[in-house]
């Protein structure tokens, strides 16, 4: 099965068979959804929109339980344990330069964290693009304003170091930054990719040295 957002009214998460590539039913939400993440053992799938989170039970397809937040919900990452179980949910908020902390079991809130730098100097100061590394030892976080991608450790949450993206300038305008959103990972965790969609590239970033290692245009 694979589940994809429903971007037509009513909202929904779409279940499809990946054999037949058939829709088997649509999961009704209240909210259109932006985002979804599943659990590494394939239990549950999360889902973010714009009134907060919604957790669906893959064995039922049914929704299990819901977060609602006071801003529209953008990327997500899940923190595994060992077995594949989630334990900690870590969730972008609109609006929000840093991200909040789930607690998976409890289906609450537990606490925030905000990005070292609240800048605005390459625009509006946002958060959108955060992944876990495959190996769980890792969590990448961006940021528009500071135009950089943050590294914390996994499970301390503690600051590893900051990679500064590219930037441009203009003849008459202001500098633009790379405008950084999806976070994605090689297999072996060695290397992060971030989408830079203001500069039309991604930066491959080595998660050792903190140093970006190839542009790659688009």
């Amino acid at each position: 099965m694979c589940w994809s957002v429903s971007t037509a009214l009513p909202p929904g998460l779409e279940v499809i068979d990946t054999t037949s590539l058939e829709k088997i039913k649509t999961i009704p939400t209240k909210a259109l959804l932006h985002d979804i993440v599943v659990t590494g053992d394939g239990k549950y799938a999360v889902g973010g929109s714009r009134s907060g989170v919604v957790v669906f039970d893959l064995k039922s397809d049914q929704i299990a339980w819901e977060i609602p937040f006071e801003h529209s919900v953008a990327p997500m990452a899940i923190e595994s344990a060992p077995d594949g179980t989630a334990r900690r949910l870590f969730v972008q908020l609109q609006e929000v330069v840093g991200f909040v902390i789930v607690d998976f079991a409890k289906r609450q809130e537990v606490t925030r964290m905000m990005l070292p730098d609240q800048s605005t100097a390459f625009g509006r100061a946002h958060s959108h693009g955060m992944g876990v590394a495959p190996d769980g030892k890792t969590l990448w976080v961006a940021s528009t304003g500071s135009n950089s991608v943050f590294s914390y450790s996994l499970p301390e949450l503690k600051l590893l170091g900051r990679v500064y993206l590219p930037s441009l300038k203009l003849p008459g305008n202001a500098v633009m930054g790379a405008g950084p959103e999806w976070i994605t990972f090689t297999p072996d965790s060695k290397t992060v990719y971030v989408s830079n969609g203001a500069l039309r590239s991604v930066s491959a970033i080595d998660v050792r040295t903190l140093k970006e290692v190839t542009r790659i245009p688009v």
